[in-house]
């Protein structure tokens, strides 16, 4: 058993620690918070009294904990949050030496972020920085980050048997269109990274071609926890053995899903779409793998020292150096369904083309 976090505690932490947020209602009244501190996106809750359906750090449980969490400078509180890529050149002094030279810069997380409420269904997050790089390229490289969150809609809504597909199941959905600008237009490549942590149990599966190639960035991978077929991947999501995976964007089709069964006998869908771009670089490097890029995705799966969540993580289209952009435009899209098991096994195969 994990613990997990409900609205109203959350909101409470929140207003505790006079820390900035928005609150955004989506579809069937399932709600998120959006925050200034690290940009992060909480949620969504069915109710006030619900936990969250992504992953959140523990220390939201307690006011004292929280308090301590925050002074401490931790940045892992949970949630759908943007870094910048690479994380091997602007987090890693030392490449050689990588989990002793790895720090996520401030500028990054918590940041220094902006939040405007633009509308009633529209929320938008800025902020500017400089970023040191010390592998790939050296130098400084400044940037403006901007998202701008607001509702989606239910992908399958003009499909035929729509209201089977629904009749027991809830639908959410927001989408995030992030501009990352280069400010000094300098040769040092960046690009958006979003990570979304995951509460453990479940399965994770990525779009895939067959012959799909991968990399190990730490311990390596094993049939235990991943299984290629014709058209997916499968990762066993527990939260307490530790592995990262990327996957070549040239194989993947930008789209994962989480599957995941909840204590009430229902299930959880979060599928994740976004403009997976096989000409775009796609920085990103294993530590001890030069010049080894183009992964578009990501999956973390944490050892459980860092609290025992997965990740799902999709990058963004890269900027700088040989790419001839100085800005980049993405969109993604967040889509949850909470229902019955039935249900939610037709909605994976109508939009990822997978038979449980």
């Amino acid at each position: 058993m994990y613990d997990k976090m409900n609205l109203k505690t959350v909101i409470s932490r929140l207003e505790e620690n006079n820390l900035e947020y928005e609150l955004m209602t989506l579809q069937n009244n399932l709600k998120i918070v959006i925050t200034k501190r690290g940009g992060r996106i909480f949620g969504p809750f069915q109710t006030e009294e619900s936990d969250s359906i992504l992953w959140m750090n523990k220390a939201f449980l307690k006011a004292d904990d929280f308090k301590n969490y925050l002074s401490s400078g931790n940045w892992n509180l949970g949630g759908d949050r943007m870094w910048i890529a690479p994380e091997i050149q602007f987090s890693v002094k030392d490449r050689k030496h990588f989990w002793d030279s790895l720090k996520t810069p401030e500028q990054i997380d918590p940041g220094n972020y902006t939040l405007i409420r633009s509308n009633e269904n529209k929320c938008v997050l800025e902020q500017e920085m400089s970023l040191d790089a010390y592998n790939l390229s050296t130098g400084t490289k400044s940037l403006c980050l901007k998202r701008s969150i607001s509702q989606c809609e239910n992908p399958l809504r003009s499909l035929k048997g729509y209201d089977q597909f629904m009749e027991k199941v809830v639908f959410a959905g927001y989408e995030q269109e992030v501009e990352l600008k280069d400010t000094d237009k300098n040769d040092i490549l960046a690009e958006a990274w979003n990570l979304t942590q995951l509460n453990p149990g479940g399965f994770l599966y990525v779009s895939t071609l067959p012959c799909v190639q991968y990399v190990d960035y730490y311990q390596p991978i094993d049939s235990n926890y991943q299984l290629i077929s014709d058209n997916h991947v499968r990762l066993k999501i527990t939260g307490d053995r530790q592995y990262k995976v990327g996957y070549k964007s040239a194989h993947v089709f930008g789209r994962l899903a989480y599957y995941n069964e909840m204590e009430n006998g229902n299930v959880c869908l979060m599928i994740r779409n976004f403009f997976n771009n096989p000409s775009s670089f796609y920085s990103e490097e294993p530590p001890e793998k030069l010049d080894d890029n183009g992964y578009s995705v990501h999956v973390y799966n944490d050892g459980g020292n860092s609290g025992g969540f997965g990740e799902l993580e999709c990058n963004a289209q890269t900027i700088g150096k040989g790419t001839g952009k100085i800005s980049s435009i993405d969109q993604m899209q967040s889509w949850f369904y909470i229902g019955a098991k039935v249900e939610i096994e037709q909605i994976l195969y109508n939009l990822m083309g997978i038979k449980l």
